[in-house]
């Protein structure tokens, strides 16, 4: 077993609106280096949620991000053979024999890797994947509201007896959506940024920042501040990445069904 105690405090501190001293590849090569296999897989969930954004591309004809566990030809070759992804990731798009229908259910198959790798995880990833999957159950139902859309229709592909579900869903003939008490600051700073959906997403990402900082905790050489700073990075690096145009487009994309 590899020893990792003097990796996270070698990783430079992460400022939203700077760019990284590090890239995501090079804190990837150093946790290659350092980290179990055992640890190393824990990483490899919260990358697979990248493949997955990229399964949509690939499909979509549209760039990928290089920084899932596949590359463009990794990727291909494991949608033709079924292999070297979750066997639910398969189950879920052999539903729809069309790409676009694929494409168009896409945060279907979101929603299901987080209640498969929820259930399968333990401490600080599942509390993780949970905290990233009610986050955005809570912007989904926000924006239903905004658009006027149907809760039910969007919430298709969740547990309807899930806590957090039934919460929205109670909530469905409101005019407006009130989120559970914990994460009503995520309400406020959504209202603080006002129409503009590039605020809006900034204030998101500042949201989960400051949320995931705040679980990873210390001391600084446990695999949680490891886990959390690699899932911060990530935030960091698309909130340096964003435009106005940008912005709308990703606000706009969230949903789940």
């Amino acid at each position: 077993m590899k020893n990792y105690y003097f990796v996270a405090p070698s990783l430079p501190p992460l400022v939203l609106g700077q760019a990284p001293e590090i890239t995501f590849e090079e804190v990837m090569h150093r946790l290659q280096l350092n980290l179990s296999k055992k640890d190393l897989r824990q990483v490899e969930v919260l990358r697979l949620a990248i493949d997955l954004y990229n399964i949509r591309a690939h499909y979509a004809n549209q760039p990928l991000d290089p920084r899932g566990n596949l590359n463009e030809k990794e990727l291909d070759d494991a949608l033709l053979a079924q292999a070297d992804l979750p066997q639910y990731v398969f189950e879920f798009l052999d539903q729809f024999e069309e790409v676009s229908e694929k494409v168009r259910h896409f945060f279907g198959l979101l929603s299901r890797y987080y209640t498969e790798e929820i259930a399968r995880q333990k401490g600080f990833l599942r509390e993780l994947l949970k905290f990233q999957r009610e986050v955005r159950l809570v912007l989904a139902a926000f924006r239903a509201k905004r658009l006027k859309r149907d809760v039910l229709k969007e919430f298709q592909f969740e547990d309807f007896t899930d806590p957090i579900v039934a919460h929205i869903l109670a909530q469905r003939d409101m005019e407006t959506y009130d989120p559970p008490i914990e994460y009503q600051d995520l309400k406020t700073k959504l209202i603080a940024a006002g129409e503009d959906p590039l605020e809006q997403h900034k204030a998101v990402i500042e949201y989960e920042l400051d949320k995931i900082e705040e679980m990873s905790g210390y001391p600084l050489f446990s695999l949680a501040w490891i886990l959390g700073y690699v899932a911060r990075l990530l935030l960091v690096e698309r909130y340096n990445q964003l435009d106005s145009a940008r912005g709308k487009d990703i606000v706009d994309k969230y949903k789940t069904g």
